[in-house]
């Protein structure tokens, strides 16, 4: 079975050049890496999700000329593959829990129209959708047009921005108040707090979801629980992990593009089999492995690391 390998902006970047100008990777290595898994990618042995951050990011990058050769890059090697959107994952990750049952890789990788975008709809649990062939074709048409003409569609960047503005203030002020009052504090327990406050209305209609009443919800969620609940959680269990490593260091400064990088980032980690990441993300996803038993992906810095783990296969690791 094809593994699933999530790349963060850069990497595809490194992907583009590999295939229209490898000139310009300084590291020998780094470039026969980005080869390989365009051989992998080819025999459909590895699959390459896109989501609406390479979208976004790809619509901001470089030059015209080269914006339009990462466009290339990424509709050559996806397969028509994407990632739903983190805000998605998180809120029908919730419902799962709920429910006493497992959000899968099955459920956030797909090819389905869509499937990107903050207001997609998934069939959790539901099997193989039906084929629609006109649909498909549409939709591919229409993401291809996007990636290479930069048509970014506005009511998503729109909620997008929101939810980032939101995210960034919110997290700004909590360092910040750290900061300013140190003490001894169960940072589990304060990014718990703020997590529940940031999803109060994802969880509320989790809930509704999954059937569950009022007068319930303390069995699912409760003071002796909730951290347990959110760690246990594949993608919001990293967001948990990296955010309070991030909340214990009082000189990291929160900034709008950690959003993305952690969400996305996250997310995949969650539930691909690889995730190769920019430097800061994914170190913290490395040390949160550790200790985040749910965490499903080997996470990579690299290419090279990369490919020397898909052609030394591990006999017990967090993927399998």
């Amino acid at each position: 079975m094809a593994k699933v390998v999530y790349l963060d902006q850069n990497h595809w970047i490194t992907m583009a050049q590999a295939r229209f100008a490898p000139e310009k990777i300084q590291k020998t290595e780094e470039l026969e890496a980005a080869k390989a898994l365009w051989e992998l990618a080819i025999a459909g042995q590895v699959r390459l999700p896109l989501s609406m951050a390479h979208l976004v990011e790809t619509a901001h990058a470089g030059t015209k000329s080269s914006r339009r050769r990462l466009a290339q890059a990424m509709l050559d090697g996806y397969g028509g593959w994407h990632m739903l959107s983190p805000l998605v994952v998180r809120r029908y990750e919730l419902v799962s829990a709920f429910r006493g049952t497992t959000l899968t890789a099955k459920d956030v990788f797909t090819t389905a129209a869509n499937s990107p975008f903050f207001n997609y709809i998934p069939s959790i649990g539901r099997g193989p959708r039906s084929k629609k062939h006109l649909e498909d074709l549409s939709w591919r048409m229409a993401w291809a047009d996007a990636l290479l003409e930069e048509k970014l569609p506005d009511e998503e960047l729109a909620a997008s921005n929101a939810v980032i503005e939101q995210w960034a203030t919110a997290l700004s002020t909590l360092a910040q108040y750290l900061r300013d009052h140190p003490e001894d504090r169960d940072m589990r327990l304060v990014t718990t707090a703020h997590m529940l406050g940031d999803q109060r209305m994802d969880i509320a209609q989790a809930l509704s979801l999954a059937g569950i009443e009022e007068k319930d919800v303390s069995a699912h969620l409760n003071a002796g629980t909730v951290v347990d609940f959110f760690t246990r959680l594949p993608f919001n269990g990293g967001v948990l992990e990296v955010t309070q490593a991030r909340l214990r260091n009082a000189s990291d400064k929160w900034v709008r593009n950690d959003l993305n990088d952690l969400f996305y980032l996250a997310c995949a980690a969650g539930y691909a089999d690889y995730v190769v990441a920019e430097k800061k993300t994914g170190t913290f996803l490395q040390h949160a492995a550790r200790t985040h038993a749910t965490a499903r992906a080997l996470v990579h810095l690299n290419l090279r690391s990369l490919i020397r783990d898909l052609q030394t296969p591990q006999d017990v690791g967090p993927h399998q």
